[in-house]
């Protein structure tokens, strides 16, 4: 029903704020109505169950956002390479994770203090240098830069699309 009345409205795109069960069946559906505008997700739909679920011709240019490919990223190589024999392929999460480890640790340490005020004084005037790069944040606690790229699927795979 929800997507009868989407589709009465011709949009231009539908964007999707989910995961990927959610995702999958939504863009499954929407194609068998014939909704045809592109659909647009964030990282929690990058997921071969998606591409599943929703089967290969309806996911197929479905965008979404999230981080480029880690193994095209120069500072994630040394991860990559420890990370691999320890704990097998990366997950999507495990640089994020890494990193924002790594920047709260050393936050830590040149506050001197585990005071979250003054840590987060620290996390506000460092640069810190991390698998994904050069992070810091601004005074409100947003970094500065984003890595964000914009993926497709195509052929049943999840391709970069478009970077900044």
């Amino acid at each position: 029903m929800i997507l009868t009345t989407v589709k009465s409205r011709n949009p231009e795109l539908i964007f999707f704020g989910g995961i990927y069960p959610e995702a999958g069946l939504l863009v499954k559906q929407a194609k068998e109505l014939g909704l045809n505008a592109p659909f647009m997700s964030g990282d929690g739909t990058i997921d071969v169950k998606f591409i599943e679920i929703a089967g290969p011709q309806a996911a197929e240019g479905t965008l979404l956002t999230f981080s480029p490919d880690p193994n095209n990223i120069p500072t994630a190589k040394s991860f990559i390479e420890h990370y691999r024999p320890k704990f097998g392929e990366i997950g999507p999460y495990s640089i994020y994770s890494y990193d924002a480890a790594n920047i709260l640790l050393t936050a830590i340490r040149e506050a001197q203090s585990t005071d979250s005020k003054l840590i987060i004084d620290k996390l506000h005037s460092l640069e810190f240098d991390g698998a994904l790069g050069k992070i810091a944040f601004d005074a409100k606690g947003d970094v500065t830069v984003s890595p964000f790229v914009i993926w497709i699927t195509k052929d049943g795979n999840f391709v970069e699309h478009w970077k900044p």
